[in-house]
């Protein structure tokens, strides 16, 4: 390791943004990792007429109009212990409407994360990437549980029965889907965004003109995450121009990182939920160009592939008997870079399939200072995942039956989930991580000092310090 070690050594413009409960600021960061979590929702129409029964308490709005002034204005009280912050909206697509300018997000009683939070959170992203792994194997994964969740969230607000039993088990283990929201909430609320390390979080749902749509669901997805309403003709002679919008406005909230989401909409398409996550952060030490070296990376499939070896010292290790990783400071140190090195000759398949939440936790929280030597490559790579067989395997089946889904809290129509999807996008550079790939070298001293030479397939995540919880978790086994 030593002598490998030793040879290696040898505008962003200001954007539209995310929502009014949401705290951004203008950004100068170059570096930046997008993640979008879509789900569209297809029904099958058992009625004729304009008679819209709905259950007791319920309103719908079976269009612009009504939907635009059935609720009172209302302004969510700002954190007084936040300063305040510039926000901003997303960019509107040119040929729809935004409806949520009558659904103002009213104040609603939020949690802040503790242990039963972080541990479902944790045992999502486990599950999430073993799952995402069983369709690539060694061809690597990266996906964003944090994306995942807001998007998956908003739909189980209008979910009903078994259908809302198995998003609440899939989402939060045993916490209820009113807790889920108070946690997602105040999580994603909580997360910094600063001039080099920036988050931004939207969310969106778009639906059919004339489609009836029960203004509760809507004003709790307002309350809670901030989302935007749109409405959309989804026709048969339209599709082609509602999908290019979407899709556009999911390149601009992604900064051009998902430019293309869909590459289809379905004719029975009535409404569609959409997340986007854009990290944007600069390493709190950037890399000269002297630390820049060619290296190897031992692929999965067992090449030797040469690589742009970033070397340096870092200052957290950590460690346990299977094996042992870094992280690598974004600025202000809000977020990090870990990475994980499964001990040599373990299958780095084998190594994800034996993880849970509570060992995952477990290792992150061996951290200890010490001087690190870390070999990290360069690399760009994108995923995308067809979520609607992962979710099923994960337990959440039933919202994707046609005859037995149940989004009543969302119409008076039958609903159920038509397509789910997610794409992920990541590169790491000598300056930060824009949406590429990174490989960790941990340069050894002539002590004992611990080192990760990330140069043979390897987990890596980008996560929240305070929490550890991952916006994004890979597998790395090509470059």
């Amino acid at each position: 390791m030593r002598r490998d070690l030793e040879q290696a050594k040898a505008e962003l413009e200001r954007r539209y943004a995310a929502s009014l409960a949401k705290k951004t600021r203008r950004s100068a960061a170059i570096r930046k990792a997008g993640t979008v979590c879509i789900l569209l929702l297809s029904f099958t129409l058992l009625t004729v007429g304009v008679a819209i029964r709905t259950p007791e308490g319920q309103t719908t709005l079976p269009g612009i109009e009504s939907s635009a002034a059935d609720l009172e204005n209302s302004k969510i009280p700002e954190s007084s212990s936040e300063e305040p912050a510039e926000t901003s909206r997303p960019v509107q697509m040119s040929g729809s409407k935004n409806l949520m300018a009558g659904i103002t997000p009213m104040s609603v009683t939020k949690r802040k994360p503790d242990n039963a939070f972080i541990t479902s959170q944790m045992d999502f992203a486990v599950k999430l990437l073993q799952q995402s792994l069983k369709k690539d194997g060694g061809k690597g994964a990266l996906v964003s549980p944090l994306s995942a969740q807001l998007c998956l969230a908003m739909v189980a607000n209008g979910a009903d029965g078994e259908t809302l039993a198995e998003l609440e088990k899939v989402l939060g283990g045993d916490l209820s889907l009113e807790q889920l929201n108070a946690y997602l909430s105040a999580y994603a609320e909580s997360l910094p965004s600063t001039e080099k390390t920036k988050l931004l979080i939207n969310n969106a749902i778009w639906f059919k003109e004339g489609y009836p749509i029960y203004t509760d669901f809507l004003q709790t997805n307002a309350n809670y995450y901030g989302a935007d309403l749109y409405q959309a003709p989804f026709g048969k002679d339209t599709l082609e121009a509602d999908l290019r919008e979407i899709n556009d406005w999911v390149n601009t909230n992604t900064d051009g990182m998902i430019p293309k989401l869909f590459d289809r909409l379905e004719k029975n398409t009535v409404m569609v939920l959409i997340n986007t996550l854009l990290f944007d952060g600069s390493w709190e030490t950037a890399y000269a160009d002297e630390d820049v070296v060619n290296g190897t990376f031992y692929s999965y499939s067992g090449k030797e592939q040469t690589v742009e070896m970033m070397c340096s010292t870092e200052s957290v290790y950590f460690a346990d008997e299977n094996a042992k990783g870094f992280l690598k400071y974004y600025d202000g140190k809000d977020y990090a870079f870990a990475a994980i090195l499964p001990e040599q000759g373990t299958d780095i398949l084998e190594y994800v399939n034996s993880l849970n939440g509570a060992s995952l936790q477990s290792l992150l929280a061996k951290q200890y200072k010490t001087a690190v030597d870390v070999g990290l490559p360069k690399f760009k790579f994108e995923y995308s995942m067809n979520l609607k067989p992962i979710l099923s395997d994960m337990g959440m089946p039933t919202a994707f039956l046609e005859d037995a889904a149940n989004f009543s809290k969302m119409s008076s129509r039958l609903l159920h989930i038509g397509q789910a999807v997610q794409k992920t996008a990541i590169e790491l550079s000598p300056t930060g991580t824009k949406a590429a790939a990174a490989t960790g070298v941990v340069m050894g001293d002539e002590c004992e000092s611990p080192s990760v030479l990330l140069n043979r397939p390897f987990v890596y995540m980008i996560l929240d310090t305070k929490t550890n919880l991952p916006l994004f978790i890979g597998v790395m086994t090509e470059m």
